[in-house]
C-alpha cells in the first residue's frame, strides 16, 4: 500500500480490530481473576453435567464463524460485525465456564481463551488490500 491518508485510515481501522480483540481477551482474564479462582465444585449428577458443559455450543458456533464464515467476507465493516459476534461467543464459553462450569471451570475458561486467540486479527489486513478483477495481463 502507498503511504498517505489511506494508509493512516487503514491503520486506524486495524487498530480498532486489535483493541476489540485485546479488550475482550483481557476482560475474560479479569473476570476469571476476580471470580474464577475459587475451588471448583465436584460433578454431582448427569443433569449438572449438562449445565456444567453448557459453554461448548457457543464455542462450537464461534469456531464455525471463524473458519467458515469470516473468510467469505470481503467488506471490512461486515467482517468486523462477524468478528465481534464470533469473539463474543468464544468469550461467552469462558464466562459460562467460570460461573456454571463446576468441575470443568478451568477447562471451559481455557477453551474460551483459545477460542478468542483464534481470532487474532493478523488476517484483517486482507480486508483493506485492493482487489483486482477482470483481465490482468501477464506483462
Amino acid at each position: 500500500m502507498t503511504r498517505g491518508p489511506n494508509e493512516q485510515r487503514v491503520r486506524a481501522q486495524l487498530l480498532i480490530w486489535w483493541i476489540i480483540w485485546g479488550g475482550v481477551l483481557g476482560g475474560l482474564g479479569m473476570i476469571y481473576f476476580f471470580f474464577g479462582r475459587a475451588k471448583p465444585l465436584p460433578v454431582a449428577s448427569t443433569a449438572d453435567l449438562l449445565i456444567n458443559l453448557g459453554g461448548f455450543p457457543p464455542l462450537f458456533v464461534s469456531v464455525i464463524i471463524r473458519w467458515l464464515v469470516l473468510p467469505r467476507y470481503s467488506d471490512p465493516q461486515r467482517a468486523l460485525v462477524i468478528f465481534i459476534i464470533g469473539v463474543a461467543l468464544a468469550e461467552f464459553c469462558g464466562i459460562l465456564g467460570i460461573f456454571l462450569g463446576g468441575a470443568y471451570r478451568d477447562a471451559l475458561f481455557l477453551l474460551g481463551v483459545f477460542g478468542i486467540i483464534q481470532y487474532v486479527p493478523v488476517y484483517a489486513r486482507k480486508f483493506f488490500e485492493p482487489r483486482y478483477s477482470g483481465y490482468i495481463p501477464n506483462n
